[in-house]
């Protein structure tokens, strides 16, 4: 502002330099220095510079407001904007203009503002359908914004035994939620799952729902949540089911040491045929730098399981996750 009073000091002493009859051959023609001071305003884009500036040249030289007024709606008209007063100049959005400015956009489009992910590899031995040792693989990523966030994991066990597959278990699973209050969030899940020595070659699960963070602290974390679910299954026999269900889960993150880390999701679909009741607890701990070492214990557990399967499984893992 002070930058300002100079200018205008400076642009009085050159329009007094002016003779008379240059200055009022027109009374609408603004003084050479005034207007000089005015241009160059207009053309830094600066809505406060600009309306400064044109509020003490009004009245250091009021026979020339009608010309100040009319430079300044030219300079509104080329940029797309109208004023809501006439001596406002705020920018407005014309009435047959979509109001677009940084903050709706920011809020209209979803900016990812962190994203994290794993890789994990390592071993395993499990009982129940497939019994044996094998190797593991699972990936996951994480994508959050400002009150929004998006998993998606993805694992698979592989197990042969004499040239002979004995395991080939699959799961991919993406969960986008919306958080409406400090601790409430609506979700949805998509899961897809293969498992044929447990009897099915496929099982689509759908669901949604509302979450709630029970206790949320920097080194403890606890979310529950539930909904309606809807589950299709397609058996090692052909055989197709569809069914509504209903998801019940919880996962919780504690951190024990700077360096031990417990893990734990649990999770149940319910229906009418059958249940399938689900948990992975994990106990990680640092190695070096994003390298971690786990080891995870998983059981499965289905209350009617297809023809010819067992009802549990348990899988014990020794993995390295790298995490980025």
């Amino acid at each position: 502002m002070i930058a300002c009073f100079a200018v205008l000091a400076t642009a009085a002493a050159l329009s007094a330099q002016v003779p008379a009859q240059d200055i009022t051959a027109d009374s609408e023609l603004l003084p050479p220095g005034v207007a000089a001071v005015l241009d160059a305003a207009l053309a830094s884009d600066d809505a406060a510079g600009i309306e400064a500036v044109a509020r003490f040249a009004r009245q250091a030289h009021p026979q020339t407001i009608a010309e100040i007024d009319r430079r300044i709606a030219n300079w509104r008209n080329a940029a797309g904007f109208v004023a809501l007063a006439s001596n406002s100049l705020s920018p407005t959005p014309m009435t047959n203009a979509p109001a677009f400015t940084q903050d709706t956009v920011a809020d209209a489009v979803p900016v990812i503002r962190k994203w994290t992910g794993e890789g994990e590899i390592g071993a395993f031995t499990s009982s129940g359908n497939a019994p044996g040792v094998g190797f593991v693989g699972s990936v996951k990523l994480l994508l959050e914004g400002q009150n929004w966030r998006i998993g998606s994991a993805g694992r698979v066990d592989y197990q042969e035994i004499a040239n002979v597959v004995t395991r080939d278990q699959t799961r991919l699973s993406a969960e986008p939620n919306y958080k409406f209050s400090q601790r409430g969030y609506v979700f949805g899940l998509g899961q897809y799952e293969k498992d044929r020595f447990q009897g099915f070659m496929s099982r689509y699960s759908m669901s949604g729902g509302l979450g709630y963070s029970l206790f949320a602290q920097d080194n403890a974390k606890v979310n529950v949540k539930a909904g309606p679910a809807w589950r299709r299954t397609t058996a090692t026999t052909g055989e197709q089911e569809t069914i509504v269900a209903g998801l019940a889960s919880v996962d919780v993150n504690v951190k024990l040491t700077p360096s031990l880390q417990f893990t734990q999701d649990a999770s149940a679909y319910v229906d009418a045929h059958g249940s399938t009741l689900y948990t992975l607890a994990a106990l990680d701990t640092k190695l070096l730098g994003k390298l971690k070492a786990r080891f995870s214990y998983m059981v499965q557990h289905e209350t009617a399981p297809e023809t010819g399967g067992v009802g549990t499984d348990a899988t014990s893992r020794l993995t390295l996750v790298y995490g980025f």
